[in-house]
């Protein structure tokens, strides 16, 4: 009875039906195998964002590995990171040996296994563009390396065959000056600062940028800035993020997307896809 709302970013949801922290590998492939023995749905979990959680919870076991999974080494400016590490944490450690390459992802929140899950980005940079390789755990709990260029990665999203797990990515980052890689980084920050509402209970972008220009352009178009449907709200800072104004439930968020989705496309005749996932029932 995991209460799913301590867990995710936009604080809403219903309980799991258990939640684990493995510590390390060994303890992740335990826990794996022994679900796919009971036929126990499994949900990778990392620090809960792009993803609500529905009113009734979660049916099976959810993993996070924002608890263990979390080691970092380096060799030469080849970093590799777990899937749990804060993207946070990697882009700070970069920063400061002023190594170029994660700059424009300052201000994402998430793991390194989210990131790479969903092929991250910003201002027109993408996980995928450093990365080396990721090393996965198979649904079997065998334990596997691909490289880049064996990976199929598209906009925001990493085609992996179902249930296998990301563990660690390796990137390449490349030495720069340091005054430079900072000036680069308050530039993006205070574009974030200025663009997005940081201070409020969100699950980051809501729909993906259609090829037709920002969703959140088109969700503005349609008059929807601002709009309220419970607790639930469209930003009135940026009308791609849904905000929770303090007792949201998963339901009223979730109608607020459907209505956002219904309107664009009978107003605009534009198809918007979600980036969040909505998981539970």
């Amino acid at each position: 009875d995991a209460p799913m709302r301590q867990y995710t970013s936009m604080r809403v949801g219903g309980p799991a039906d258990s939640l684990f922290f493995p510590m390390d590998v060994k303890e992740l492939k335990k826990v794996v195998q022994f679900a796919r023995r009971r036929e126990i749905p499994l949900l990778i979990l990392g620090k809960g964002t792009n993803l609500i959680v529905k009113d009734k919870g979660i049916r099976g076991w959810v993993i996070s590995l924002a608890r263990g999974l979390k080691r970092m080494k380096t060799e030469g400016e080849t970093v590799e990171a777990e899937a749990g590490l804060p993207l946070q944490r990697l882009v700070q450690f970069s920063i400061q040996k002023g190594w170029t390459g994660l700059e424009p992802f300052f201000g994402i929140p998430g793991t390194v296994g989210g990131g790479l899950a969903m092929n991250a980005g910003a201002w027109g940079a993408e996980l995928k563009d450093i990365l080396l390789s990721i090393t996965l755990m198979k649904e079997n709990g065998e334990v596997v390396e691909r490289r880049r260029s064996n990976l199929k990665f598209s906009y925001r999203s990493l085609d992996l065959p179902p249930n296998w797990i990301i563990l660690k990515g390796r990137f390449q980052l490349a030495q720069g000056k340091k005054e430079e890689v900072l000036d680069r980084v308050k530039s993006y920050s205070e574009m974030r600062k200025r663009t997005q509402p940081l201070d409020a209970l969100s699950a980051g972008s809501v729909f993906k940028n259609p090829k037709e220009g920002p969703a959140g352009k088109w969700i503005e178009g349609v008059g929807l800035k601002g709009f309220r449907m419970g607790q639930a709200m469209v930003s009135d800072r940026h009308a791609n993020f849904i905000i929770n104004l303090g007792k949201a439930k998963a339901e009223e968020v979730i109608q607020l997307m459907e209505l956002v989705e219904r309107k664009v496309f009978q107003e605009k005749g534009v198809s918007l896809e979600r980036e969040v996932r909505v998981v539970g029932e």
